[in-house]
């Protein structure tokens, strides 16, 4: 089915992307902020975000924000924020049916879009603060996930690796930040963030529909327009240096499982290629490390890898035993050099492709994954259809994969060791 997809600048740092398919049954419209990932900001940023999609001016609570989603036909109106290269992107997200499927031709998108203006440009703000209530509750929420993620001992290790991983650069700083800066957030400051955010952000915005008829190019463009700006620049791909000497960490915490990260980085300038050697080397059920690291050496409880496209990097991350940490190291770096040396069968790849491809299929199925491939195109400098991303990676050599896999360097080991002695319980599963 054919795709419609238009970008166009509406203002100075702000671009809106159209894309139809009149197979889709709902509107999906996402407002990106692009900004420096810093140690201060980052943080005030995660709960600008949280705040937004609670209240604003005309909404003053979480419960009433839930009552008017609800009664648009149960929309939905969500934030994110994450690292992208050396930034940070603050994702707002709304999306509705279609204003033809509702009851006497009312209008969902229309009003969904005003709760999102109302969130982003009128927010519950007096004398410089936000509703002391509503803060409150979301200062607690901030605390609660910052502590669930350090609970997580996988995702607990990987941000204590990327400390050192990316030393001296901004993607090093954690986007929620530390608990400690968690509960020590002032809500004037948050409102200066937000101020700050508004006016100096690159903003992307992405709107998905089966029609695309709704104004929603007019609408903010109109609302932008009444904002002073002075936007910045931020590095979407900003390569890692790569360090002189293998860096390797080891640190301890109360757990019954330790986890190993081991970094590669490279700066070999083709993605897809990049991508296609992470899952060769750990990405799927039969990738190198599941094969011959889990299942034949039985040397750890998982071990996959993934790419950073943003930042040139092929990470590994392990669950193991203390005593096979070392082992598992080695191993992991053997099945690296096997790559290197091409020992992978043409079946392997193409096995591999497919599994890629069927996963870049499925996002022409939702408004929403559609709209982050092309936004992951504008970051790498690339906006293409799916299409010739599929082609794209279909047409990767093996020499290719031979090439990539020559440049990578083993930059980082962190190895966060399991310190059992004051724990009881059922083993971990490995995550």
């Amino acid at each position: 089915m054919q795709i419609s997809v238009k970008r166009e600048e509406i203002l100075d740092g702000i671009s809106i992307t159209k894309i139809i398919d009149k197979k889709f049954k709902t509107n999906v419209i996402k407002v990106m902020f692009i900004t420096e990932l810093s140690e201060n900001d980052s943080p005030l940023n995660t709960f600008i975000s949280m705040l937004a999609t609670s209240t604003n001016s005309k909404i003053k609570t979480n419960f009433e924000m839930s009552d008017k989603l609800n009664a648009l036909y149960d929309s939905t109106f969500r934030a994110n924020t994450v690292t992208y290269g050396d930034s940070q992107i603050i994702e707002f997200t709304i999306g509705c049916i279609d204003n033809k499927f509702s009851l006497y031709g009312e209008d969902i998108l229309g009003q969904l879009l005003e709760i999102l203006e109302d969130s982003l440009f009128a927010p519950n703000v007096s004398c410089g603060k936000y509703d002391e209530d509503e803060f409150r509750l979301r200062k607690k929420e901030l605390i609660d996930m910052i502590n669930s993620e350090i609970n997580n001992k996988r995702y607990y290790a990987f941000s204590q690796a990327c400390r050192t991983i990316f030393k001296g650069e901004p993607a090093a700083n954690p986007h929620y930040g530390s608990l400690e800066t968690a509960e020590n957030i002032k809500s004037e400051e948050v409102y200066k963030a937000y101020q700050k955010l508004l006016k100096t952000a690159r903003v992307e915005i992405y709107y998905v529909s089966p029609t695309g008829e709704f104004p929603v190019k007019e609408r903010f463009k109109d609302a932008f327009s009444k904002v002073e700006r002075s936007p910045q620049q931020s590095k979407m791909k900003a390569l890692s240096p790569i360090k002189s000497e293998t860096a390797y960490v080891e640190e301890s915490c109360e757990m019954l499982q330790a986890q190993v990260v081991m970094a590669y980085k490279t700066h070999y300038d083709n993605t897809d290629v990049c991508g296609l050697l992470s899952r060769i080397l750990g990405g799927t059920a039969f990738s190198k490390l599941f094969v011959n690291v889990r299942e034949k050496q039985s040397l750890c409880y998982y071990c996959s890898s993934a790419q950073v496209q943003s930042k040139g990097m092929v990470y590994v991350v392990s669950g193991v035993e203390n005593e096979n940490c070392e082992k598992l190291v080695k191993a992991v770096d053997e099945q690296v050099e096997a790559i290197k040396k091409g020992d992978f069968t043409d079946e392997e790849l193409y096995n591999t492709k497919l599994y890629v491809v069927n996963g870049m299929r499925s996002r022409s199925d939702f408004p929403g994954s559609l709209a982050s491939w092309y936004f992951s195109g504008y970051c790498l400098g690339e906006i293409i259809s799916l299409e010739e991303g599929i082609e794209k990676v279909m047409n990767v050599t093996r020499e290719q994969i031979i090439e990539a896999a020559n440049t990578l360097v083993l930059d980082t080991v962190y190895t966060l060791k399991a310190d059992k002695t004051n724990i009881g319980g059922d083993e971990e599963d490995g995550e």
